[in-house]
């Protein structure tokens, strides 16, 4: 599993604030829950169909450039945690990385201009791109801006026991683990557990989050309106 190797230390974070895509509103009940029992306050900022480079399949330019701003002068936040890429594909595969990463970094700017430790989530492994392109961008800035941007891929959290990428599959005490929603991309609460424990162990690691206790993985939020979905519950 890759991450950036540089570790800082500090105060953890009080106040976290969740961008990016449909894949962080899936993951943001969980990440709350783990947020909140290390005590820190948790604002969530995300969206469907939402990219660095345009808004879903239409020709609409991203709106980050006035949101960030907008959002750290409102939630005031001292960790920053974002999930995109998917809606960048196009740009990526017309544009190149590189070009992408220039975006990336251009976001990174802004969300961390006040002071901010952003943490950039990889593209989930599945749907209709495995290939996660937009990665290499996300940890070349992540090595740009050491001890203030860092980036998780946690591709390795979300595989079954076969080795691959499950929507779901029986667990040996003969329970069913439900990581995915049937598009194979979406996540399940128990796919946005694993997230959310990936983030407390990075988040940890590099100060940036102290570890949260046990008892975060149950609770409501596990019956959030984000997993009324028959893959979740079959």
């Amino acid at each position: 599993m890759s991450t950036t190797t540089s570790t800082v230390t500090g105060r953890p974070a009080r106040k976290v604030l969740l961008v990016g895509d449909s894949s962080m509103v899936d993951a943001s009940p969980a990440l709350t829950a783990m947020f909140a029992a290390t005590g820190a306050d948790v604002a969530m900022a995300a969206g469907p169909g939402f990219g660095l480079t345009r808004i879903g399949i239409s020709d609409q330019d991203s709106t980050f450039r006035t949101d960030y701003p907008r959002l750290l002068r409102e939630e005031r936040p001292d960790l920053v945690v974002m999930s995109v890429g998917f809606w960048d594909m196009h740009f990526v595969e017309q544009h190149g990385v590189l070009a992408y990463a220039r975006v990336v970094d251009e976001a990174a700017r802004l969300l961390t201009a006040r002071g901010a430790k952003l943490l950039i989530l990889s593209m989930p492994t599945g749907g209709q791109f495995p290939e996660r392109v937009p990665d290499g961008a996300f940890e070349a800035v992540a090595a740009m801006h050491p001890g203030t941007v860092f980036y998780l891929d946690h591709e390795g959290a979300l595989r079954g026991p076969a080795g691959d990428h499950p929507v779901a599959y029986r667990a040996p005490d003969g329970s069913t683990v439900h990581l995915r929603k049937a598009d194979g991309w979406h996540f399940c609460p128990d796919g946005a557990e694993r997230i959310a424990a990936e983030v407390d162990r990075l988040g940890t690691i590099h100060g940036l989050t102290v570890p949260a206790p046990d008892g975060w993985q149950q609770g409501p939020w596990r019956r959030s309106v984000h997993y009324d979905d028959p893959a979740c519950r079959s």
